[in-house]
């Protein structure tokens, strides 16, 4: 609620705590972002504040499972990406998951949402959206980190900078893990909707094909499957190896040198070794997860169980 200044203390993407005093603005809704969005003016400047109200987790307490996603990715970027963060990517600066409302804090996106722009797009700022896609999913892949909803509603355009910002990544998953079955109106590779085998980096690609095909032909498949058959030669012979099984994809890097750009080496921290320390202290503290229950609300609804970890910084 806009003027409602309070006192919050979480954690950075490196286990730090930290304290804002903030003062909550209207809601967002420029997105299709499931979570609760608001804009937050705090000590440390304005954020993004994405969130579950109680009684939003009480209704569908798959929300904590998407905030936790948000969390997970953005601390693994942050680590990764410690030293000069990219304005590619939206970038989580604090969290708190073990409160009544459990809450992310971001850094507030660049620029405007992509669908306000891409219609209006002249060959050059497409073709520059499409490098700038390409290139945020080369910087995920090499965090280890798969977006998992690839749409143009999750991408974020910059006129000034003719900047791309890939953002919401609550469907995030990290690579190697077992694939979660997906939501089928979502542009998500067969094997995603399956959710079978492990998460591969390329899984992203197939989302980033239909998407660089939309804005090719100014279509709008929503992740159906379409007849591409009718597409100019020039657009099928780049689009055609992504939509082939996940080991014989291209990742984005073979797609970037199919449209003639270089692909420089990219600069990385090792989170793995700077915090091996607390990732020891961690198991030998507490376990990664407990079950709370959350109170019934005054109409007697509830009570709701729902999973929630404690930690003093999310997974690596």
């Amino acid at each position: 609620m806009a003027g409602d200044e309070r006192t919050v203390r979480c954690r950075d993407v490196m286990g730090r705590l930290v304290e804002f005093t903030m003062d909550e603005s209207d809601a967002v809704t420029a997105s299709m972002a499931r979570l609760d969005q608001r804009l937050v003016v705090t000590t440390a400047g304005r954020y993004l504040y994405k969130s579950v109200p109680l009684e939003a987790g009480r209704r569908d307490s798959y929300l904590y499972t998407l905030l936790d996603n948000e969390v997970r990715a953005g601390c693994r970027l942050g680590q990764v990406f410690s030293g000069r963060y990219p304005f590619a990517l939206s970038r989580l600066v604090a969290y708190n998951v073990d409160v009544e409302e459990p809450f992310a804090l971001f850094d507030t996106y660049l620029g405007d949402p992509a669908g306000a722009h891409v219609d209006r797009f002249d060959d050059t700022r497409r073709w520059h959206f499409q490098v700038g896609l390409l290139q945020a999913l080369r910087l995920i892949e090499a965090a280890g980190v798969v977006h998992g909803a690839v749409t143009l509603d999750a991408m974020r355009w910059d006129p000034r900078r003719e900047q791309v910002q890939l953002v919401d990544f609550e469907s995030a998953e990290r690579v190697g893990t077992p694939r979660r079955s997906g939501n089928s109106t979502v542009a998500r590779s067969p094997e995603q909707l399956a959710g079978t085998g492990l998460v591969d980096a390329r899984d992203d690609m197939w989302g980033a094909g239909l998407l660089i095909r939309d804005l090719v032909l100014h279509t709008k498949t929503n992740g159906a499957r379409v007849d591409r058959s009718t597409d100019p030669r020039r657009l099928r012979e780049l689009l055609d190896p992504v939509f082939r099984p996940v080991t014989d994809r291209p990742g984005p890097t073979e797609l970037l040198h199919a449209l003639h750009v270089d692909s420089p080496r990219l600069e990385l921290s090792a989170p793995e070794e700077r915090l091996a320390e607390g990732h020891h202290r961690f198991d030998q503290e507490s376990a990664s997860k407990r079950t709370v229950t959350v109170a019934p609300d005054e109409n007697g609804h509830g009570p709701a169980k729902r999973t929630r970890w404690s930690r003093r910084r999310a997974e690596a």
